[in-house]
């Protein structure tokens, strides 16, 4: 079996398509790593979004209780928070 030298040209080829693999390989690297870290931030800020609904909705609860209350109070009206008064309707 002979062995014979590659034309300089090929070789060139070879290793410039090497190198790109190396390179695609790398940067395919790179972006799951950046993929991974943007799914876990997304996974976080979905948990944040999901307790804030959750005291939004007990905030809601709360208000519904109150207003319950002031009504059996004071009755149907209106109230102006600035000056802490009450208008019957």
């Amino acid at each position: 079996m002979a062995t014979r030298k590659l034309d300089k040209e090929h070789l060139e080829q070879i290793q410039s398509l090497r190198q790109q693999y190396a390179d695609n390989a790398n940067f395919i690297g790179n972006i799951s790593i950046e993929r991974f870290t943007l799914e876990t931030r997304l996974d976080e800020i979905a948990r944040l979004h999901d307790e804030e609904l959750a005291k939004f909705e007990t905030i809601r609860m709360r208000e519904t209780d109150l207003m319950a209350k002031l009504k059996e109070r004071y009755g149907d009206g209106s109230i102006d928070i600035e000056a802490g008064t009450f208008t019957e309707s």
